[in-house]
């Protein structure tokens, strides 16, 4: 049996509209990536909460230092949206790191909840 993961990642209040800068877990909020040894995947990546009405944020997942294809954008994974997007990758083993910018509104902080899970083999 495979218990999901979730932890919570927060962004600063940015210094200024489309500057992507590492998120940081709440669990330990000096650390703003993660080392991965084993084989997993993110389940699902949901606001926590929503952003207030026009505030927008992307959100890219990092591995060993290099952008990858996996990214959300808040205006599609609101918890209070029927049928929202679903954010789902898989992790193999390395270094990743949460990254975001705003891309509208007044600079706010803002989070996300991550859901992992580690595969079956």
């Amino acid at each position: 049996m495979v218990l999901p993961v979730v932890k919570r990642y927060t962004l600063a209040a940015p210094a200024a509209l489309n500057t992507f800068a590492a998120l940081t877990s709440d669990e330990e909020p000096t650390e703003s990536s993660f080392v991965l040894f084993n084989d997993n995947a993110i389940n699902d990546m949901v606001n926590d909460p929503d952003p207030a009405a026009g505030l927008r944020y992307e959100f890219v997942v990092h591995k060993n230092g290099e952008s990858t294809p996996l990214r959300a954008y808040s205006n599609a994974i609101s918890p209070s949206t029927q049928g929202r997007v679903k954010v789902v990758g898989n992790l193999s083993k390395g270094k990743y790191a949460f990254k975001g910018a705003q891309r509208a509104g007044a600079l706010t902080a803002t989070s996300i909840l991550v859901q992992f899970v580690q595969p079956l083999v």
